[in-house]
C-alpha cells in the first residue's frame, strides 16, 4: 500500500513539475513594448543590409542587452564576413563571446578588434604589414577597446569561468579603467 502512494505522489509531483516548466515563457519579449518593436526593426533592416556594420553592431548589442549573446554572435558569424573587419562589429562579438562565458573566444576577437583598430589610426602597437582596414575606428573607440581587452585579460588571468556571475569581473574592469583613465590623463 506505502508504495502505491509513493508511485503516486512521484507521478503527482512529476506532472506538475511538467507543467510548471512548460507553462514558463519562451522569451522575455512583450509584443507591445516599444523595444520589442525596435528589435523587430532592427533585425528586418539588418536582413534587408547585411552589409551594414552599423546595423550589425546595434543588433547584436540589442541582443546582448536582453541576455541573448547566443544570437549577437550567431547574427555576428552569419553576416557578410566583411563586417568582422570593423573593428567595433568585432568588439560587440568579443562582448557577445565574454557574456556567453566563451573568455578565450573573448579574448581573441577583442586582439582583432584591437589591432584592426590600431592599425586604422597608426599607433606604435599596431600591426605592421598588414593592410589599412577599411574601416576606421577613433582614439576614443581604441581606449574602448582597450579598456576591454585588458579587462578580459584579467578575467582569463584569475580563472573566471562564468563570467555573468563572478564578481571578480567587476574587478578586472576596475582596474582596466584606472589603466585607461591614466593614459588619458597623461
Amino acid at each position: 500500500m506505502e508504495l502505491k502512494i509513493n508511485v503516486l505522489v512521484l507521478v503527482a509531483l512529476s506532472f506538475v513539475w511538467a507543467h510548471v516548466t512548460a507553462s514558463s515563457p519562451v522569451a522575455p519579449l512583450d509584443a507591445v513594448d516599444p523595444g520589442t518593436r525596435e528589435l523587430e526593426r532592427l533585425e528586418d533592416s539588418f536582413a534587408r543590409e547585411r552589409t551594414d556594420p552599423t546595423l550589425a553592431r546595434r543588433l547584436a548589442e540589442a541582443y546582448i542587452d536582453l541576455g541573448r549573446p547566443g544570437l549577437a554572435i550567431a547574427t555576428v558569424r552569419a553576416a557578410d564576413p566583411t563586417l568582422l573587419e570593423h573593428p567595433l562589429v568585432a568588439h560587440r562579438l568579443a562582448q557577445a563571446y565574454e557574456a556567453s562565458g566563451r573568455l578565450l573566444d573573448a579574448v581573441a576577437t577583442a586582439d582583432l578588434a584591437l589591432a584592426r583598430c590600431a592599425r586604422s589610426l597608426g599607433t606604435a602597437n599596431a600591426p605592421s604589414g598588414t593592410p589599412v582596414p577599411r574601416y576606421g575606428c577613433n582614439a576614443h573607440q581604441h581606449a574602448v577597446l582597450t579598456t576591454h581587452r585588458v579587462a578580459l585579460g584579467h578575467m582569463v588571468e584569475w580563472g573566471v569561468t562564468a563570467p555573468g556571475t563572478d564578481p571578480r569581473v567587476r574587478g578586472a574592469y576596475d582596474l582596466a579603467m584606472r589603466r585607461t583613465r591614466v593614459a588619458l590623463v597623461d
